[in-house]
């Protein structure tokens, strides 16, 4: 398959757009009265112009591009000590600002190409995805035992691969081998045999979908899987009927809908196929009348949104032929794909519960900290600043923080340890399920 992956080169032009004006460091609310708050996790916790979001990664790069700043441990370092959350992109307002987080990876793609990169700690995903194809070192056998629990119960999940079913579960690497997430997939499929929806799952068949590989600049590693489970979906499609994915996971749901576009066949491939979030594959029930609440949950609550689901789903308008402003101006974004309200008309519809929002929220919200590879790359880093983020949610008073993020989940987690406060962020899907009594036939669940 041919991809159009651009290189750091190829971003020439996109890079020197920039002018170190700074913006970037900051989350702006121009008011009246303006306001700001701190956005870029890397410049929160290093300080150093290197790290100022694309201000600092920008210098990096020329520096790269014209062979006056050759690799280093400390530029590889600092290049990989951000978590590509994208909130740099949200506050530029200049011709630069639709390319961000693609020249970010790029750098990291040139690295990789030269040999340098990744982070030390995190080649070991490199290793697992050319010998498990997942980031876990899990090895097929163990990527189904999240589901153990609905067979013991006499209510074993579909495979994919042997019964045909309209909609496949991709549950994703995140939710079948961290054994702290594996709440979400359950909580998922549970959801789905309530609500008696004929779906199936790949089991040992799934394998990642490559956004770990595409986030440390391992575009090879990313271009395997990819292409191997777009084949797949076609197939499942064409002889099993599937016109649907839904996927839990934030990453691999960006994965699936922006990165896998950069092939040339991508049309072709999903033809037929819709790929849609969880969440949203059940506002779209909940919206039907389909899926009601019949129990409550007596949480007050605030909404955490990922940066997958949110910032990197931004479509960006740029007058390419200078018709509108001039020649590779940057004119509009569209946020109709980012999972902004869908999540939290789903919370606000569960009796009980009581929302209030922190102050960063949406396209504005701060990252867990987990992504980017930082997670594996700099765990340390990684929680202490989810531990930022958890703290924004109880200085608004809030019992549980709730997202829609696996990484989020585990990383939000690791963070409230850190305060020793007991588990405080939930998956959304678990409170949908808390919320949903019994099944479409009447029995009881629980």
């Amino acid at each position: 398959m041919e991809w159009n992956i651009p290189t750091l080169e190829e971003l020439t032009d996109k890079i020197w757009r920039c002018t170190a004006c700074g913006n970037c460091k900051a989350a702006w609310n121009y008011g009246p009265p303006p306001e700001f708050g701190e956005i870029c996790p890397a410049m929160v916790e290093f300080g150093f112009e290197g790290n100022a979001a694309s201000k600092g990664k920008m210098a990096f790069a020329r520096g790269i591009l014209d062979g006056s700043l050759p690799w280093t441990d400390d530029l590889l370092q600092d290049m990989y000590q951000c978590t590509v959350c994208a909130g740099c992109q949200s506050q530029c307002e200049l011709d630069h600002k639709p390319f961000i987080p693609e020249i970010i990876e790029a750098m990291r793609r040139k690295a990789v190409e030269d040999g340098v990169g990744p982070m030390p700690n995190q080649k070991v995903i490199v290793q697992s995805m050319r010998s498990f194809n997942n980031p876990y070192q899990g090895p097929r056998r163990a990527r189904l035992d999240w589901a153990k629990p609905f067979k013991k119960a006499g209510k074993p999940l579909k495979n994919i691969m042997k019964e045909p079913a309209p909609v496949l579960y991709y549950v994703g690497c995140t939710g079948a081998y961290n054994l702290p997430t594996r709440n979400v997939p359950q909580a998922t499929a549970r959801i789905f045999q309530k609500l008696g929806i004929d779906f199936g799952i790949l089991g040992e068949d799934e394998i990642c979908c490559g956004s770990t590989s595409m986030r440390i600049g391992d575009a090879k590693a990313f271009q395997r899987v990819a292409e191997f489970n777009m084949e797949l979906f076609k197939k499942l499609h064409d002889e099993q009927g599937v016109n649907t994915i839904v996927t839990s996971c934030a990453g691999c749901f960006r994965a699936i809908k922006k990165d896998y576009s950069l092939c040339k066949d991508y049309d072709k491939m999903f033809e037929g196929i819709k790929v849609i979030h969880t969440v949203d594959f059940l506002y779209e029930m909940f919206k039907e009348g389909k899926l009601k609440f019949k129990k409550e949950v007596p949480w007050k609550v605030c909404f955490h949104d990922p940066c997958h689901t949110g910032r990197h789903l931004i479509k960006f308008e740029v007058d390419e032929d200078g018709s509108k402003l001039w020649e590779g101006a940057y004119v509009q974004e569209n946020l109709e794909d980012c999972l902004y309200d869908v999540p939290r008309d789903m919370l606000m519809a569960i009796p009980g519960i009581e929302f209030v929002e922190m102050e960063r929220i949406r396209k504005d919200s701060y990252c867990c900290g987990g992504g980017g590879g930082c997670m594996t790359g700099f765990a340390d880093w990684a929680a202490k600043n989810a531990a930022k983020r958890i703290e924004e949610g109880l200085s608004v008073g809030a019992d549980k923080m709730i997202s829609i993020c696996p990484f989020c989940h585990y990383n939000l987690n690791a963070g409230a340890a850190l305060l020793e406060r007991e588990q405080t962020l939930y998956d959304l899907v678990e409170l949908i399920d808390m919320a949903l009594e019994e099944d479409v036939s009447g029995k009881t669940v629980y």
